[in-house]
């Protein structure tokens, strides 16, 4: 289980996002949806451990593989999508 208690994101003194409190089971499909600007990216980056939270907690088990993969690559064109998320 992830879980993600209690994180917030701050930039240069205006918040983006506080108190994000939750769990993701194993074989949960979740979906994350907002607005432009609204902080979805950050906050998969933070979870995928490629950005820090001002503050809060998460936690995964030591096995776990989480990553992110952006809309946009920076890849050859002739990689497959699976032969890109097989990498992680």
């Amino acid at each position: 289980m992830i879980t993600v208690n209690d994180i917030a994101v701050e930039f240069g003194g205006t918040t983006l996002f506080s108190e994000v409190t939750f769990a993701i089971n194993e074989n949960d499909k979740i979906a994350l949806m907002g607005k432009n600007g609204a902080g979805k990216s950050t906050l998969l980056k933070i979870v995928a451990g490629e950005n820090k939270p001002t503050r809060g907690v998460i936690s995964a088990p030591s096995d776990a593989v989480i990553a992110y993969l952006p809309q946009h690559l920076l890849t050859s064109d002739d990689c497959t999508v699976m032969e890109e998320t097989s990498k992680a």
